[in-house]
């Protein structure tokens, strides 16, 4: 019986590297990685993934997979660039969250967009590519003129059915079976019991104010919000009750946090246009002014204007949802090119500048046409406008809290802006927030104690529905999508630049978590409020505890993890900076409160910047070496290192033969800062690993607990 050999007679110009079984005429099967639970829906073999920013010559072989919870590119062979420096244990370097996918377009095999995939909507008959654009501004190009028939169209169907899910049951967290076992740090507080509220009532030393759960029980009047929330002792729960009537989602004036000497933090929603609205909300004021030792009025903040009056008591103004998601579009279209550059013909009847105008407005994906319009482009999407707004709003928060004035933040449902202004105030103020599990516990705090809707937010979830009404279709509206999460996080990014040395944790650190936003593995951002999760644990089929993402040590190791330390609160930190004495500020009822210490940023567009390691990331372009801030944060690991060792050889020795040979200890073999390991722009999250992260990666392991190398025998604490 003759054999018939394969021969391949389709001829691709896409310049791909060529395994020895594809020369044989043979197709190579690859396979991902699964976790527990997770299962294939569609696979396509013989896959281009094209180089980002690439023309059509430009591609890797390999084949795609699309499951319940990932899409999961592996390539034919291995490659040095195919590893990051941050090293995914749930994912691989190429693989990307279902919930991460942000549009789906269809394209001719190349970078060029020709449609936009919708869910629900009709699929064509041939897929010759698709490209993707993830919520990180992530952009993967995938071409199927290489592959089988119809897989590309297979590809689409599964991607676009499991990425936009409309239950919540179908998400990847209520099938992922693997046991969880918490790891998390006995510091970090969650807020989702009384007992929580109340160390936390308990640490700020606010004996005027009260813990109520009657949000709990059927007469619960706010219920986006947890069962817990602290008002002022005056208040009974019947006057709560009657007064939520009159705001909007029953957003009653709540305390978040408070001083010693009486000054509090308030959230609350705006009032309704009611004629008994003013009233009710003059005796809550009234009473949070009876809460305050020293009778001083409270001073209100309207962070999208009063609604009462036609200006509001600040010049400072938030927009709506809508224009902040319009402004975070144009934002995304600014880091999100597809092409690194186009040709264009200049009409003999036009001019070069009409020309140029009219190829721009077509082409707004190019790279370096974008590269040219930058700052204008940046300046139109008025991205930085509203980050500087925030920033505004909480300096002036802060400096009434520092004087011991109590605040109010009145914004309309009081769970979008409030969280932003609310949670950067405190950072201003309180040191124990600028630690890594203080501003966890924050986050837990301000965002889902007090329900921010994220379920709703975050785009593209289309409105995923209660938990409790399973039947329920809700369609998401425009107006309720937009990254105010995404806000909060540049914000912090900016006070982290500004001040270098406050922050124990890094903008990777703020990276990585945005990123985590959209991994369905965890429940902390998958629901709009705790209500919506307790019904969600109620109703999954295993009945094992989702999984919070701040155990980060189901994600990293400790060398990733390592990268979320900043070097310079190391040694800048003291143990009264970490956690503040309160009762030594007070130092009498009688006499005037001392001002608070706190930051003072600055609050201009001027003194904004883009968040580069966040949003340009993904930009090979940009991505070069010896470049960047992550420059000096190399440094600093390297001089933290160095004093370690130095204190290694402090302990060794008795203080006065230190004193002798402290002159040749830094030539005892030691890396001195000098000798810096060169790393790129984007670092950890470049794309080739390289020959020098390993020892970066010893360097930033070390400073793990890098407070501790400051110690009684420590050089910059040894005596004269």
């Amino acid at each position: 019986m003759n054999e018939k050999k394969l021969v391949q007679n389709f001829k691709s110009y896409i310049n791909v590297s060529s395994s020895k079984e594809e020369k044989n005429g043979t197709i190579q099967e690859v396979k991902p990685k699964l976790l527990t639970g997770e299962l294939v829906t569609g696979v396509a073999h013989n896959v281009v993934m094209l180089t980002p920013l690439s023309e059509r010559d430009h591609g890797r072989l390999g084949s795609v997979f699309v499951t319940n919870y990932k899409l999961s590119f592996v390539p034919l062979e291995r490659s040095q660039q195919d590893e990051c420096s941050q090293r995914n244990h749930l994912l691989g370097p190429h693989d990307v969250p279902l919930l991460a996918v942000g549009a789906v377009w269809l394209t001719d095999g190349g970078p060029v967009r020709r449609r936009r995939l919708m869910p629900c909507g009709d699929m064509p008959g041939k897929v010759k590519g698709l490209q993707i654009i993830c919520k990180n501004m992530k952009v993967i190009t995938f071409s199927f003129t290489t592959a089988p028939m119809h897989s590309g169209r297979k590809i689409a169907l599964s991607l676009m059915h499991h990425a936009f899910p409309k239950r919540h049951h179908l998400l990847f967290a209520f099938e992922y079976h693997e046991p969880y076992y918490p790891t998390l740090p006995s510091e970090l507080n969650m807020f989702q019991r009384p007992g929580d509220w109340k160390r936390e009532l308990e640490r700020c030393e606010c004996p005027h104010w009260r813990i109520t759960c009657i949000n709990g029980t059927s007469d619960a009047f706010m219920l986006t919000a947890g069962e817990t929330l602290i008002v002022p002792n005056s208040v009974l729960d019947y006057n709560l009750v009657e007064s939520a009537r009159h705001f909007r989602s029953g957003r009653v004036p709540v305390w978040v946090w408070g001083r010693p000497e009486g000054a509090a933090l308030l959230r609350s929603g705006e009032l309704l246009p009611t004629e008994q609205a003013p009233t009710a909300e003059s005796v809550l004021l009234e009473q949070i002014r009876r809460s305050h030792p020293k009778l001083t009025p409270p001073q209100v903040l309207y962070l999208c204007g009063n609604s009462f009056t036609t200006t509001g008591s600040n010049a400072n103004i938030l927009p709506p949802l809508s224009s902040l998601q319009a402004s975070f579009k144009k934002l995304m279209d600014l880091c999100t090119p597809t092409k690194l550059s186009g040709f264009w013909r200049r009409s003999p009847s036009k001019s070069r500048w009409e020309t140029l105008k009219r190829f721009y407005r077509h082409d707004i994906n190019v790279f370096w046409v974008q590269d040219a319009q930058y700052h204008s482009v940046l300046e139109s999407s008025k991205w930085l406008r509203h980050v500087a707004t925030c920033l505004a709003l909480a300096d002036e928060a802060a400096h009434h809290l520092a004087r011991n004035v109590t605040v109010v933040l009145q914004e309309g449902e009081g769970v979008d802006y409030s969280a932003v202004v609310s949670s950067l105030t405190q950072l201003l103020l309180e040191p124990h927030w600028r630690t890594l599990v203080g501003f966890q516990s924050l986050v837990q705090k301000e965002w889902l104690a007090l329900g921010h809707p994220f379920c709703d937010r975050l785009p593209c979830r289309y409105g995923l529905p209660s938990p409790g009404n399973p039947k329920e279709t809700r369609e998401q509206s425009p107006g309720q999508v937009a990254p105010v999460f995404l806000l909060f996080l540049d914000c912090t990014w900016q006070l982290t630049r500004q001040f270098p040395a406050s922050f124990q944790f890094t903008e990777t650190y703020l990276t990585t978590l945005w990123d985590c936003t959209h991994n369905q593995i965890f429940d902390t951002f998958l629901f709009n409020c705790s209500r919506d999760r307790e019904l969600a644990y109620t109703n999954k089929k295993n009945q094992q505890s989702f999984v919070p993402v701040w155990d980060w040590g189901e994600q990293f190791s400790e060398q990733d993890k390592a990268l979320f330390y900043n070097p310079l609160y190391a040694m800048s930190a003291k143990p009264s900076n970490v956690t503040p004495n309160r009762s030594s500020i007070i130092s009498s009822p009688n006499k005037q409160a001392v001002e608070l210490p706190r930051l003072e940023p600055c609050t201009s567009v001027a003194g904004t910047e883009l968040w580069s390691q966040c949003y340009e990331r993904w930009l090979l372009p940009l991505d070069v070496p010896h470049a960047g801030d992550v420059q000096y944060h190399v440094f600093h690991y390297a001089v933290l290192k160095e004093i370690q060792q130095l204190n290694e050889k402090l302990n060794s020795l008795s203080i006065f033969s230190n004193r002798q040979s402290l002159g040749g200890s830094s030539a005892s073999g030691a890396e001195g800062p000098g000798d810096r390991t060169a790393v790129s722009r984007f670092y950890p999250f470049s794309r080739s690993r390289g020959p020098a992260a390993p020892a970066l990666d010893a360097m930033q392991l070390s400073a793990i607990d890098a407070a501790s190398l400051l110690d009684s025998l420590s050089l910059l604490n040894a005596p004269d």
